[in-house]
């Protein structure tokens, strides 16, 4: 377990896994933890991979805190572990927060390391208006605040767990519990986000994973901004899974992730 410290004080734990093949770096959704990423590790360990995972502020096994919780300090965070760990030629792995991170990194500090993108399951622009409805479902200005407090009850699957990676989860939540109130702040900021433009300026090839089934959307609802994807990057719908294809269908989700990144 390895941890630094970022520039405005806080704890960030991360596992640097080693080796000199190419760089992937894994990153999860609100409330998320680096243990979610165990089917993607282990494949991309095997492919020679150096892979690289961070827990968020207030997440996972990083250092609690109300500071700075919003996307931009993220993607700073993350900055600084790229910096301090000196990688390059990145692919950058982002679950639904994870990948407005990702958008967030590539905005403040640019392309210059990174060499793929991957998406998975994250709308660039969550709330819904007169103009847009690939946000959340049902959500807008009538309805934010109330989906805010309510957000972190909703079911994100559709195919089961596995049981071994449900009992690991859940005993790396006991022993580092999620403190939903403190992090609310983090959830509204993201919420709030608007990352259309940086999918449209992104020159790195992007791959966009959707679940068929996903909880949190409309059907279909990545069609409205297939648009802005350039020549080079990619749809993938992965059928019968939810919000969380990586887990609920690791088999399917790692053929398409790695015909993309290889």
């Amino acid at each position: 377990m390895a941890f630094f410290k970022t520039t405005d004080g806080v704890s960030i734990n991360y596992e640097d896994r080693g080796g000199e093949g190419p760089v992937a770096v894994l990153l999860s959704g609100f409330s998320g933890i680096q243990a979610e990423w165990v089917y993607q590790i282990e494949a991309l360990q095997e492919k020679g991979f150096r892979v690289v995972t961070m827990d968020w502020r207030s997440h996972g096994r990083s250092q609690r805190t109300s500071k700075n919780l919003r996307i931009g300090r993220l993607a700073a965070d993350l900055r600084e572990l790229v910096l301090k760990l000196d990688l390059q030629d990145m692919t950058l792995v982002g679950h639904s927060m994870g990948g407005a991170a990702i958008f967030a990194y590539l905005s403040l500090f640019g392309e210059d390391r990174v060499k793929k993108v991957v998406v998975i399951d994250e709308s660039p622009k969550l709330l819904n208006d007169s103009e847009w409805s690939a946000g959340l479902l049902n959500m807008n200005w009538n309805t934010f605040l109330v989906m805010v407090n309510t957000f972190i009850h909703q079911k994100l699957t559709y195919s089961p767990v596995s049981e071994s990676l449900k009992d690991n989860l859940q005993k790396e939540k006991m022993a580092y519990p999620f403190d939903f109130d403190l992090a609310v702040p983090l959830l509204k900021n993201h919420l709030l986000e608007d990352w259309r433009e940086n999918i449209y300026d992104l020159k790195a090839p992007m791959l966009y994973v959707a679940g068929a089934k996903s909880p949190l959307f409309r059907d279909s609802y990545y069609q409205e901004f297939e648009g802005l994807f350039g020549e080079n990057d990619q749809l993938t719908v992965i059928e019968n899974v939810g919000h969380l294809p990586h887990i609920e269908k690791p088999e399917k989700f790692n053929e398409e992730f790695f015909k993309f990144i290889m």
